[in-house]
């Protein structure tokens, strides 16, 4: 997935958004896609929110039915929401400015690899508004205490520091960012696609379930995996010193 509005450094508009939300809800019920991988063009990643578009809108009529705003808003918020809990792994790869919403994405990725070039932030609060929805994710991402401190000053950083705070896990040199990424999309497909997707559905939900129900929910999964055609082929070929032969979408692909 590329963000494409390179002469606006990919900030985000409602068509954006739009058009993002429906290739999420596209990739959620779409299991011959493994890998997903968020960039944008030009060489920025995202730099937030279209603020002259927003600005526009502020002007807009409120009634008691419509709220354009808190709609878009609330829009984004699932949008997010649901691109956290795709089945298939997501990589962001982060260069450039990836500003307010543009950082957020940064955070809802399962793997981010940042350039040390990049130039990152949260700048919400200096244009007298909040990061509303992609707050929680940084939370979870770096931690309330960090996430705090970003937010309330505004703070801009660059690769280096993404990498430090644990926005992302891979710091690469900006020439060597996209084999770092051929690198690391090796790596995922080396594990099994209902694997990695029952492991990323059995992480989203710590802290979200009592202690006894997590423990059954994870058993179920553990259970349907080992029980289920791709946990034999795994345990096989370990038996039998070969690469598994993970069927995707009726397709055998190889890991």
């Amino acid at each position: 997935m590329t963000f494409n509005r390179p002469d606006q450094r990919n900030a985000i508009n409602s068509q954006m958004g739009a058009e993002f939300a429906a290739v999420v809800d596209w990739l959620e019920n779409t299991q011959d896609v493994r890998v997903v991988v968020l960039r944008g063009a030009g060489g920025h990643f995202c730099a937030g929110g279209d603020i002259k578009e927003r600005r526009n809108m502020a002007e807009d009529v409120v009634t008691a039915a419509r709220d354009p705003i808190m709609e878009r808003n609330q829009s984004a918020g699932l949008a997010f929401l649901k691109f956290e809990n795709l089945p298939q792994t997501t990589i962001a790869v982060v260069e450039g400015s990836a500003f307010g919403g543009g950082m957020g994405y940064a955070c809802l990725a399962d793997i981010t690899i940042v350039a040390e070039g990049a130039r990152m932030g949260m700048p919400e609060t200096t244009l007298g508004v909040a990061p509303a929805q992609i707050a929680p994710y940084v939370v979870k991402r770096i931690g309330l205490t960090r996430a705090r401190q970003l937010a309330l000053t505004a703070e801009r950083f660059d690769g280096a520091k993404a990498f430090e705070y644990g926005i992302a896990q891979y710091l690469a040199a900006d020439n060597e960012i996209d084999h770092m990424l051929e690198e690391v999309v090796a790596r995922i497909l080396k594990c099994g696609p209902m694997a990695n997707a029952a492991t990323k559905a059995i992480m989203l939900k710590v802290g979200s379930l009592p202690d006894e129900e997590m423990i059954r929910f994870s058993a179920e999964k553990f259970s349907e995996l080992n029980r289920g055609a791709e946990g034999k082929e795994g345990q096989s070929a370990f038996a039998e010193k070969r690469k598994p032969a993970w069927q995707v979408a009726g397709d055998d692909v190889k890991g």
